[in-house]
C-alpha cells in the first residue's frame, strides 16, 4: 500500500529583509531534508522578489518523492510552506517538520505560527 503525507505550514508576525529571511528559510528547507529524511533534492530554486512585486521570496526543492515550496511577503509578516511526499514515513517527517519550526521560531520568537496541518492518506 502507498502513502502520500502534504503538510501546511503557516506562519505571520515573520518580518526581515527579503533577501535574509529568503536565504535563511531556503538554507533551513534544503538542510531540513537533506539532515531530516532520506528524500533527494533533485532541483532546487530560489527567487528574491523586490522588482515589480511586493518584497518577498517564492522557493521551491523537487525532490525525488514530491517537493518542498515557501512563499513570503516580508513587509506583511506572512510565510507558508507546503511539504508533499509520497512513501515516506510519517514520524520521519513530523520529526523534519518539528526540526523547521524550531528552527524558525528560534531565529524569529515573535512569528507565529497560525496554521499547521498533516494529511496523510494511504492510497
Amino acid at each position: 500500500m502507498s502513502t502520500s503525507c502534504h503538510i501546511f505550514i503557516d506562519y505571520r508576525d515573520i518580518y526581515d529583509d527579503e533577501n535574509e529571511l529568503g536565504e535563511f528559510v531556503f538554507g533551513l528547507m534544503v538542510s531540513t531534508i537533506l539532515n531530516k529524511t532520506c528524500m533527494k533534492i533533485v532541483h532546487q530554486h530560489l527567487c528574491i522578489l523586490n522588482v515589480d512585486t511586493p518584497p518577498g521570496f517564492t522557493s521551491v526543492l523537487l525532490l525525488d518523492s514530491s517537493h518542498f515550496t515557501s512563499h513570503c511577503y516580508s513587509k506583511k509578516g506572512t510565510l507558508s510552506c507546503d511539504l508533499f511526499t509520497c512513501n515516506t514515513d510519517l514520524s520521519v517527517l513530523e520529526k523534519a517538520i518539528q526540526y523547521f519550526i524550531n528552527s524558525i521560531e528560534e531565529k524569529y520568537p515573535r512569528a507565529t505560527l497560525c496554521n499547521y496541518k498533516i494529511n496523510f492518506r494511504h492510497l
